[in-house]
Parts: structure tokens; C-alpha cells; sequence
């Protein structure tokens, strides 16, 4: 597993932050302790600041219960947000809720807070010393602690079940691979024109390499893969994109070279990660699709509003996308030799997976659909100019499908008034006069 899949997999799971809260508490345990039974600040802090054994014992065993009766709470809370989600919402959200950093300290927080005091009762010792400062004065701060902890998550919860919070940390979480995979790593190697210097040796049959496994490619190391190829002077192409299911046998890529030197076909295999389920670590596609199901699942519920609203974080990472990117499949070295060859992905492939499927279940939906046109309208003003065509073909394919399914005219007034202000964005007005001849 590779350093960029580990930090994923610490971030997705719930153990790992409580884990380290616990090592912390046990730190703060031996701190109190050492300074209570080897120090003696339970005699030195008389009278004001001490407390007797007996206290002592009451007040530790007092909150051991109340801390993992708050600790189970929390976790019932927990599974009550899960269902929510993946009733209402989708079932593939429920990481981002749990990847969430206020979400996994509350439970460290907890669970260190129930560690302290549980394994205080199992060190003071009467027999050493009859009075205590340390170990009850930091269990009470931690008890206080975890009750405004408690109350922050309450707040958290209920703050993550709105729409426009949950629909904006996806869409956070989408700019985020835009910027690392699409423009970090895949854009600065990039270009249009390069020395192709293996053109005619690929006009023959390459040499395939096979996934070995199936499952799907969460992970591709893009810039170890062209240094490597640049040492063995081959090019490669990519068979399939991130995010893409492969059987055991199916090729992930083809190299051609110049020379007979042996490949090592193990150390190409290696820059590829294909595990059982697709995640977000590089896979944009299946980052917006998250959002996409959001508005799915609006439109099934009758809530456009919803649905709207994620109509719109779609629009601002396919903003970002045409923003980033020059959209081309050559990967160069830096001798400018062609080493790498992706599958094409152009701003209209994006723009299909992000409203494509939206679309497809708002066609009997005409002010949701209006809305769509209204986000590309606002997307437009923003995008590259090479993207318009991408647009305006979109919307008018959308269009066409609303030929006659107005049922009231400002309905139609208002469809049409958004088409007239996206032809006239990206330079179309001329087409949109022959669409309403034809219609």
C-alpha cells in the first residue's frame, strides 16, 4: 500500500484518531499518577486543592459510567446519521461523514477521557498515600471536557445533515483531487506537441501487460511510472482510466520500445493499485458522482431545492475542471519524449458524468431542468472558451426533450429564457434562433 492509500485509509476509518486520544490519555495517567504516588502533590496541595482516597475512588468510579454511557450515545448518534444518510442520501457519503476530523476527535476525545479513568481506578492505592491531587482534578476536567465535547458534536451532527454543508464538503472533497491528480501531478507533463520518437514503432503491436487481479483502479503513480519509462526508453498507454473495473486478465496497459532489453512487467504492475472498491483518493468521477446521487435521490423524494443545490457544486467542480486542465492524453518526460499515453478525457466527458445522468431523471421535471440550464449558463461565464461547443450542445439537447411537456407558459418563458442567456454567453444566439424555428 502506498503512503498516498495509507493516509486515505487512516482518514476513512474510525479507529485510528481514537487510538492515538487513548496513547495520549495514558500519558496524562502516568503524568498524574507519577505525580500523586512518587510526589506526593496530594499532601503538598492541603487543604484547599486535595482529595482523599475515598473521594477520590467516588468521583473516578462516578465518571467511568457517565463517560461510556456518553461514549455508547455517541455512537448510537452515529448510526442513526448513517441510516439517515443512506436512506435519504447515498451510502457512499457516509465516509466523508466519518473522515470528518470533528467526527473522529469527538470519539478520541471519549474514548481517551473513559481510558483515564477507567485505568485511574486500577492505580491509586490507599496503602501509598491517603490524599490525591492529580488523578481527580484531571478526570474532572476531562469530564467537563467531554461534556461540552458532547454538545459539540450534537451540533456537528445536526450541521452535517443539512444539505448545503454535506453537498459543500463534497464538493471540497472533488476540488481537492482536481487540484492534486488533475493539476498537481498530470498537468505539469502535459503537452500537445512533443518528439514522438516511438510514432512508427507503434504503428505495430505492443507488448500488453494484465491487471493480474480484479477489482478496480483506485491508483495510478503517474510520475514514477514516466521516469521509469524514460529509464527503459518505452512508451506506454494506458489501457483503462482510474476508477475503471478490470478483470484478472484484462490488459492495463501496452508498451512499445526500441530495443530488445527485457521489461520487468512486476515493476509497472506495481504503480497500479486495484483493490475491491473504488474510492476518492484520485478518482474524480467517482467523486462527483456522490453529488450526483444527492440530486438522484432529491428528484426521487421530491425535493428539488436539494436537488438544485447540487446541481450547482456539480457545475463549480466542472468549473474547475475545464479551469485546470488542457484535457490532453500525451504525458511527456523532461527531454520532452512522448512516455505516456492516457485515455482521452475531454470537458464534455466530464460534463455528461456530472448533469448527464441528473438529466436523464429531471426530464419530466421542468424547473429543475430550467435550473440546469441556468448552471451552465453561470458555468459558461466562467469556463474556457474551448468548452462552449461542450455546453451549448449539452443544453440543447436538454431542450429538445421539453419540446412539448410545458404544462404552464411561464414555464416555457422561463426554460427559454434561460437557453437565450447561455446562447448569448457562449456566443450561440445564431443557433438559438434556428432551434426555436425548428420547434
Amino acid at each position: 500500500m502506498s503512503k498516498r492509500e495509507l493516509t486515505h485509509q487512516v482518514k476513512s476509518n474510525l479507529w485510528f484518531t481514537p487510538v492515538l486520544y487513548v496513547f495520549v490519555s495514558i500519558i496524562l495517567l502516568t503524568l498524574a499518577l507519577n505525580g500523586d504516588l512518587n510526589f506526593d502533590l496530594g499532601n503538598k496541595m492541603r487543604p484547599h486543592f486535595t482529595v482523599d482516597y475515598d473521594l477520590t475512588l467516588s468521583i473516578l468510579s462516578i465518571l467511568t459510567a457517565a463517560t461510556l454511557t456518553i461514549t455508547i450515545f455517541t455512537f448510537n448518534l452515529i448510526l442513526v446519521v448513517f441510516t439517515t444518510f443512506s436512506g435519504q442520501f447515498s451510502p457512499r457519503i457516509l465516509k466523508n461523514f466519518i473522515a470528518s476530523k470533528a467526527t473522529q476527535r469527538v470519539l478520541g476525545i471519549f474514548t481517551g477521557s473513559f481510558i483515564y479513568v477507567l485505568l485511574s481506578l486500577f492505580f491509586i492505592n490507599k496503602r501509598i498515600t491517603e490524599y490525591y491531587f492529580a488523578v481527580p482534578i484531571t478526570a474532572t476536567f476531562l469530564a467537563i471536557f467531554s461534556m461540552a465535547t458532547f454538545i459539540f458534536f450534537i451540533n456537528h451532527a445536526v450541521a452535517w445533515l443539512q444539505v448545503n454543508q454535506m453537498t459543500d464538503d463534497m464538493k471540497k472533497e472533488a476540488l481537492g483531487i482536481v487540484k492534486g491528480t488533475l493539476k498537481n501531478e498530470l498537468d505539469i507533463y502535459k503537452v500537445k506537441d512533443f518528439n514522438d520518437t516511438n510514432s512508427d514503432i507503434r504503428n505495430g503491436k505492443g507488448i500488453q501487460i494484465k491487471a493480474g487481479s480484479p477489482g478496480y483502479i483506485q491508483l495510478v503513480d503517474f510520475i514514477s511510472m514516466i521516469e521509469e519509462a524514460q529509464k527503459d526508453d518505452i512508451t506506454i498507454k494506458l489501457e483503462h482510466t482510474i476508477g475503471s473495473y478490470v478483470f484478472e486478465t484484462t490488459p492495463l496497459l501496452t508498451f512499445w520500445q526500441k530495443h530488445e532489453n527485457s521489461i520487468d512487467e512486476d515493476k509497472y504492475l506495481a504503480f497500479f493499485s486495484v483493490r475491491k472498491k473504488q474510492t476518492e483518493v484520485q478518482d474524480i468521477e467517482f467523486s462527483i458522482n456522490k453529488l450526483v446521487e444527492v440530486a438522484i435521490r432529491a428528484l426521487g423524494n421530491y425535493d428539488p431545492k436539494t436537488a438544485t443545490t447540487a446541481i450547482y457544486q456539480v457545475g463549480e467542480i466542472l468549473v474547475s475542471i475545464s479551469q485546470v486542465t488542457n484535457f490532453s492524453n500525451y504525458l511527456v518526460d523532461d527531454e520532452n519524449n512522448l512516455r505516456l499515453i492516457l485515455q482521452k478525457r475531454d470537458f464534455n466527458h466530464y460534463l455528461y458524468n456530472g448533469l448527464g445522468y441528473i438529466r436523464h431523471y429531471a426530464k419530466d421535471n421542468v424547473i429543475v431542468s430550467t435550473d440546469i440550464l441556468k448552471v451552465l449558463d453561470l458555468m459558461a461565464k466562467s469556463l474556457h472558451p474551448r468548452d462552449y461547443p461542450s455546453v451549448w450542445d449539452f443544453a440543447i439537447h436538454t431542450a429538445l426533450g421539453f419540446e412539448n411537456l410545458f404544462l404552464f407558459e411561464q414555464d416555457s418563458q422561463q426554460f427559454y429564457l434561460a437557453l437565450y442567456n447561455l446562447a448569448t454567453t457562449t456566443d450561440n444566439l445564431e443557433d438559438y434562433e434556428k432551434f426555436l424555428k425548428k420547434i
